[in-house]
């Protein structure tokens, strides 16, 4: 079976942002990807947006899963992939639906990795902010466990479906069971490069982190949220 990128969005009314990162997948010079939009109940035109860019894509690449109930991105990422039964090898990309890529040669690059090495269960690669250009994307050395370890994986984090399906979810929830709605990007790679065969970073700026669209209402709360949950997950490592 020929590997694809499978670039999933958890998008929360995300609708003036979709478009732009459509275009950044369009304009990939290897056509060999889809895109699965996670519509997290969003109260704006994200599904309009969302289905206006589904019935334009010529080669029908673009899902849309309409959530009804509330998952938030940590829940809804676990639960599409985990209802994922059609290819455990597929190669799976976090996308945020107010973000791009900034390299045409993305899907190249990734599959190109995964293509030339059986054992690659995750990669990531460097990213740019969109005010500075700042990059905090860097190698994990292969002898040391990432929870023991500083966050220096980017916003594009890829992985093979697989190595999430043998994650339990309670890696994925605190102490009383709910499930992680800030810090959730180290609350889910850094369990999936503890579990995989092998990882590998890509020092080429692949994604681009628009800073300057993520306007919070409450930064404080936000940040103090994140603390907390990066916190609990490398206090307990893996639970198995």
């Amino acid at each position: 079976m020929r590997k694809t990128v499978c670039f999933v969005t958890s998008a929360y009314n995300n609708s003036t942002h979709l478009e732009d990162c459509y275009e950044s997948l369009r304009e990939q010079t290897n056509p060999n990807w889809n895109w699965v939009i996670l519509n997290d109940m969003s109260s704006d035109d994200t599904f309009i947006v969302a289905n206006k860019i589904a019935t334009s894509d010529e080669k029908e690449r673009v899902t849309i899963i309409n959530h009804d109930i509330k998952k938030h991105t940590l829940k809804g990422i676990h639960d599409y992939v985990n209802n994922y039964n059609d290819f455990s090898e597929q190669i799976i990309a976090i996308l945020d639906g107010s973000d791009a890529l900034c390299n045409e040669n993305t899907v190249e690059l990734i599959l190109k990795e995964y293509n030339s090495n059986p054992e690659l269960d995750a990669l990531w690669t460097s990213h740019s902010w969109d005010i500075n250009g700042m990059n905090n994307s860097k190698e994990i050395p292969r002898n040391i466990n990432p929870y023991q370890y500083p966050w220096v994986s980017s916003h594009l984090m890829t992985f093979k479906a697989h190595t999430l399906k043998k994650i339990s979810k309670e890696n994925f929830q605190d102490l009383d069971g709910n499930w992680f709605k800030f810090g959730w990007d180290q609350a889910l790679y850094i369990p999936i490069l503890y579990v995989s065969r092998d990882r590998k970073f890509l020092d080429e700026a692949c994604y681009l982190y628009k800073i300057n669209t993520k306007f919070l209402e409450n930064k404080v709360l936000t940040e103090k949220e994140t603390h907390n949950t990066v916190k609990l997950v490398r206090a307990r490592g893996f639970l198995s």
